[in-house]
């Protein structure tokens, strides 16, 4: 059963122009935000006093009533008060900036977009306003999606088990974000892991994916929770993986665990190899990241480290695992996974898991 992300802030946007609050609600959306509309300022005034929105995005030029007015009476409001505000703009000189602020704005996102600008902005102040109301204990709580919530239906996934029973010194976990996003997180143990740890692992990863979270802070927040836990010392190496399929993008964060194969559907291989040193060797820091185009049909391959046990040297585990992968390269996803991981884990005298997914 996969993971589904505990927090999913609400977005408000309120802009009159039909092309920028559709711009908008399809990046918005697609980042995994739960997303409300209107457009001018007293609707937009009504559906935030009823809705709650964790944040507003709000145009300053619109007919009737200003952004600048709509802000002021949203301020007024005992209901409405609290919820950050990001002005939308055109008008980006000193004085529409200083009155903005001076009608309790606390950024600007000045038109044309820059959609990645825009994700990073609105990240950066829901964490913001999460931090304020945490210090005060008003955090919102949550409540998890159904159970019967699937899979993408885009792309496939098999794992193969060198044994009968998982082994017991890896942590595989699945998180879907929405139809077009899901994560992948492997731990590798230095022993065994038991239920109590692994249902542990499955909150910490609720907690830190989703659309606050880009992949290096999901793992980096892993490892310091995983720390404060005391169960950092036997966890020696991981691997988080994000696809994006709405905008064909696959993200790769390595702390320490084996290279993954990436193949595309032309038979071009290569491998992606750890950019840092066992999770949590960096502290808070942020843990690098590389990041690749996709198309569909192409492949990766994450295996654990003991699933290379039967192999003289890392290095000769690995190239098998790409020479394997391969020669299956036209099978499919499931054959593939079961062939190659034969062919690493000899016939199962090595005990781990390798997953493959298709794109």
């Amino acid at each position: 059963m996969p993971v589904y992300p505990n927090n999913i802030p609400t977005i408000l946007i309120v802009d009159d122009e039909p092309f920028n609050l559709e711009f908008l609600e399809i990046v918005l959306r697609q980042q995994g935000y739960n997303i409300l509309t209107a457009t001018n300022g007293r609707s937009g005034r009504d559906l935030a006093e009823q809705a709650q929105p964790d944040l507003i995005l709000l145009d300053i030029m619109m007919p009737d009533e200003t952004g600048f007015e709509c802000a002021t009476v949203l301020r007024l409001s005992p209901e409405t008060a609290e919820i950050p505000i990001i002005f939308l703009s055109a008008l980006d000189d000193e004085s529409n900036t200083s009155r903005g602020y001076d009608t309790g704005a606390v950024d600007f996102i000045v038109k044309p977009f820059v959609y990645k600008d825009v994700i990073n902005r609105i990240r950066l102040h829901l964490k913001l306003n999460i931090c304020d109301k945490s210090k005060e204990g008003q955090v919102k709580g949550t409540t998890p999606p159904p159970a019967e919530k699937p899979y993408p239906k885009k792309g496939a996934r098999y794992i193969f088990h060198s044994r009968s029973a998982p082994c017991d010194s890896v942590v595989h976990e699945a998180v879907v974000m929405d139809a077009e996003n899901e994560g992948h997180l492997l731990l590798n143990f230095q022993k065994s892991c038991t239920a109590e740890i692994r249902q542990q692992i499955k909150l910490i990863l609720a907690d830190n994916s989703g659309p606050l979270f880009r992949p290096s802070e999901t793992l980096r927040n892993i490892g310091i929770q995983l720390k404060a836990l005391n169960m950092l010392k036997s966890v020696f190496s991981a691997c988080y993986l994000h696809i994006d399929r709405e905008l064909d993008n696959l993200t790769v964060v390595n702390a320490g665990a084996l290279p993954l194969v990436f193949m595309n559907k032309k038979g071009t291989h290569f491998l992606i190899e750890r950019q840092s040193g066992n999770l949590g060797s960096l502290g808070r820091g942020l843990l690098p990241c590389s990041s690749y185009d996709i198309d569909p049909q192409d492949r990766i391959f994450m295996v654990s480290r003991s699933m290379l046990g039967s192999f003289g040297t890392e290095g000769e585990g690995v190239r098998e695992l790409l020479e394997s992968c391969h020669r299956h390269l036209e099978s499919e996803l499931e054959t593939t996974c079961r062939n190659v991981g034969q062919d690493i884990s000899c016939n199962g005298e090595a005990d781990g898991i390798l997953l493959g997914i298709e794109m």
